[in-house]
């Protein structure tokens, strides 16, 4: 088997493409995420499952052919990972954040966002201590099956034990487990009132005027105090990538997804899985609770997680200053979800943007794992335990959005 670890730092240029390929999908603005809270725009999720259409049989072709990674499907302990979905479920519908879109919208310069750092680490930290009450230990050990995949069972770094003893079977599993995600991908209309969505609106060339309407809408919100850029600008056309017929940027955006799915593989190959949310429990450790058991568990176990989110935001920071133009200067740029429904209060934004990280955090923490660690590296590996946390963040969040942004009346 052919196997390789790469040094701690490598994890800056990682973060760095994921970082900057992800501001260009509009993730780093928090009105992105809010969206697909209230179910009025999908793209994330169809950006998510083309990626993991195109990322998953690359994963285990590459394995059956004697291909080495360093394999981290979490563990499936179904109480605390079903509940800790839910948290964060909750704390991303308030916020508009995942733990790996609050660096890069420090890289976009979105104020709000520092906001979303402090309530994190406090999050993290609420976890920390909670972990080692019989609380704690109950959830992480009540129904907990072990590291768990479609089709085998983790059982080092390196070798997922596929079942009848054949890696083939991992990837043919693979196969089908793409072409359900190609199919979500494919089908689901990005917009609430739509027909289409992304990769169909660039294989059949045609939108509604409706959808066009709201890929300019789009425009409008992600260049909301960004900087300024001319008519013939690189920046317009990703801006507006959707909003004419004739960008020529549109499947360079569509195939964003797969740069993103192939270097999470790229990543597993050289030195880990890709995750985010581990940098704020080892922040807290270290400024709070340096002997605590999950601290402690957290400093022996970190690998370039700090690395990966300073490159994140230094991705983010490269695409909103040189490609898209929309770094905001940190200036109080208020989601236009949220200022429809709460107003353009700076203190009621600091609540929702500070509350809904700590949610977020506190249940990525009890999950041991975030939008990167569970969803994406996670469902990437097929594991059955970022399955379960995916459903749960997704009926949380969509329940807590219908409620929360309910028009005034």
């Amino acid at each position: 088997m052919i196997t390789y670890t790469a040094p701690m730092w490598v994890g800056l240029f990682i973060g760095f493409i994921i970082g900057a390929a992800a501001e260009i999908w509009g993730i780093a603005n928090p009105e992105t995420l809010i969206r697909l809270a209230k179910w009025e725009d999908r793209l994330f999720l169809i950006c998510i499952t083309l990626g993991l259409a195109i990322s998953t049989p690359v994963l285990y072709g590459l394995y059956a052919l004697g291909i080495g990674f360093h394999f981290s499907p979490k563990p499936l302990y179904v109480i605390g990972v079903g509940l800790g979905g839910i948290f964060f479920g909750v704390g991303l519908a308030l916020s508009g954040y995942f733990p790996g879109s609050i660096w890069m919208a420090l890289g976009e310069g979105r104020r709000d966002a520092v906001y979303a750092v402090f309530g994190a680490i406090l999050g993290a930290a609420t976890w920390t201590a909670l972990y080692q009450s019989p609380a704690g230990q109950w959830l992480v050990k009540t129904l907990n099956f072990g590291s768990l995949v479609i089709g085998g069972t983790k059982v080092s770094a390196f070798v997922i034990e596929p079942w009848f003893g054949n890696k083939l079977v991992l990837f043919g599993i693979s196969l089908v487990y793409a072409a359900i995600m190609f199919l979500i991908a494919y089908y689901v209309p990005r917009y609430k009132g739509g027909v289409r969505s992304c990769l169909r609106e660039r294989i059949e060339k045609r939108m509604t005027p409706y959808e066009l309407e709201k890929h300019r809408d789009t425009a409008m919100y992600l260049t909301d105090g960004a900087l300024p850029y001319s008519e013939n600008s690189l920046a317009k056309k990703l801006n507006e990538y959707y909003a004419t017929e004739s960008n020529v940027t549109k499947w360079f955006m569509v195939m964003i997804a797969g740069i993103v799915g192939l270097t999470v593989v790229l990543e597993m190959f050289l030195h880990q899985i890709f995750g985010e949310s581990t940098t704020d429990s080892w922040i807290a450790g270290m400024l709070f609770f340096p002997h605590f058991k999950y601290s402690q568990i957290v400093f022996k176990g970190i690998g370039w997680e700090p690395y990966s989110d300073i490159g994140t935001m230094m991705g983010a920071l490269f695409s909103a200053v040189f490609l898209t133009r929309r770094f905001t200067s940190f200036r109080n740029i208020i989601p236009p979800s949220w200022k429809e429904r709460f107003g353009d209060s700076q203190a009621a934004r600091f609540l929702g943007s500070f509350g809904g990280a700590y949610l977020m955090l506190f249940g990525a923490r009890m999950a041991d794992g975030c939008a990167s660690g569970h969803i994406l590296s996670g469902d990437l590996q097929m594991a059955i335990s970022g399955l379960e946390f995916t459903a749960a963040v997704f009926a949380a969040m969509l329940i807590t959005a219908h409620f929360v942004y309910k028009s005034k009346r």
